[in-house]
């Protein structure tokens, strides 16, 4: 789920005559070169394979907006991400499925579709732990993200279910025995000129499915602990989890996580940290870093997720984290300052002042918006309560 949109910031290289490769990030991104590439876009299937949908996106501005605004993202990864928190929508999502996988207007897919093969799948970072249904059944809330640019959004709650919970027509696939039907939760900001912000709420679809056999023992020559596909934007995802960790025993529980994935337009790799609390579990920190460290990754450059939507409020106990997207009710910057709300000016004035907030909207530079929303991040090395390796730090 979390680079799904990687591989339409790369699309919009091949459509954009403006694309440099100093911006490219994938395979997809260095295969354009910069270029624009005719030969890769089929305008008739715009007209006929795909005519509802680029009707209702043509008919929807933030559809049209999303889409100008990737183009010029040129393979930033970042960027159309942040073009997707001011512009996604049903219709842009449903444009992209159809003119990218369904029907191939734009001809971009360099990855086979569909799921690795347990022997495929890429070795796990460390020796994996032993996981079924059982284990991960319920809500989990992610409280540690490794990969900025997929892993570390607000409000990041995971659900769940067993075979037969969850109808196969809400996750698009079909459920085995070994299988779990997981609904994905999190929140982006959405800040546009002239308008007030808003955080949106994004839902997501999954079908993990472990790799063991009928009776629950892992299959052999399998490298992963089970797969999943689902939908991001539009775009299908297949990826390969490893479960690298687990609480002991005396500990509260959490679940250590690395996957590997793919679109049809790139691969990718991330990792995060399972909690049955919207916070970190404190105690277990020390032992979540020493598995982060023999996985090779650094936990204190490992971003804290801010989950405080789910607090209680009448709790007085305060997680110790900071918004990873400050709220722009109280931010400084001069960018977030500028999309304060204007007030409607009446009458023919009013409708000059939305024509001029598109024109706006329509040649901005992405880049510097995405860039500051991603910098608001807030690693586990600034939070001061714990030392490197994980304990707290004794207060006077």
């Amino acid at each position: 789920m979390r680079a799904a949109a990687v591989g339409l910031l790369a699309s919009g290289s091949l459509l954009s005559p403006f694309a440099q490769p100093a911006f490219a990030e994938n395979e997809l991104a260095a295969l354009a070169g910069g270029q624009f590439k005719s030969e890769l876009v089929d305008t008739q299937c715009f007209a006929t394979s795909c005519k509802l949908q680029t009707e209702a996106c043509v008919g929807n501005a933030d559809c049209t907006k999303g889409l100008a605004c990737t183009a010029k993202c040129m393979g930033d990864a970042e960027c159309t991400v942040g073009c997707f928190a001011k512009y996604g929508n049903k219709q842009l999502d449903e444009m992209l499925a159809c003119t990218i996988e369904d029907k191939g207007c734009l001809k971009i897919a360099i990855m086979e579709p569909g799921p690795d093969k347990p022997s495929e799948a890429p070795k796990p970072p460390k020796a994996l732990v032993a996981a079924t249904p059982a284990t991960m059944s319920g809500k989990w809330y992610k409280v540690m993200g490794w990969n900025p640019k997929y892993d570390c959004f607000d409000c990041q709650r995971n659900s769940f279910a067993k075979a037969g919970k969850t109808s196969a027509s809400e996750v698009g696939a079909e459920i085995g025995a070994n299988g779990m039907a997981v609904e994905v939760e999190y929140t982006m900001p959405r800040v546009r000129a002239g308008s007030a912000p808003e955080t949106v709420k994004e839902t997501l679809h999954e079908t993990l499915q472990f790799d063991t056999d009928s009776k629950g023992q892992a299959l052999a020559g399998s490298q992963r602990t089970a797969h999943t596909e689902g939908k991001m934007f539009g775009l299908t995802f297949w990826e390969n989890w490893y479960l690298i960790g687990q609480n002991d025993n005396a500990e509260k529980d959490f679940r250590f996580v690395y996957y590997t994935g793919k679109t049809l337009q790139n691969r990718y790799e991330g990792a995060f940290v399972y909690a049955r609390q919207p916070e970190i579990p404190k105690d277990a920190l020390p032992h979540i870093y020493s598995i982060a460290r023999e996985a090779g990754m650094e936990p204190t450059g490992m971003c804290c997720i801010d989950n405080k939507c789910f607090a209680d409020p009448a709790s007085a106990e305060k997680a110790p984290t900071a918004p990873l997207f400050t709220p722009v009710a109280v931010a400084e910057t001069p960018l977030e300052a500028a999309a304060a709300p204007q007030k409607r000016l009446p009458g023919p004035l009013g409708g000059l002042q939305s024509a001029i907030t598109d024109l706006q909207e329509y040649t901005e530079d992405p880049r510097p918006f995405a860039r500051e929303l991603f910098a608001k991040q807030k690693t586990m090395a600034q939070i001061k309560e714990f030392d490197a390796d994980g304990f707290r730090v004794a207060t006077k």
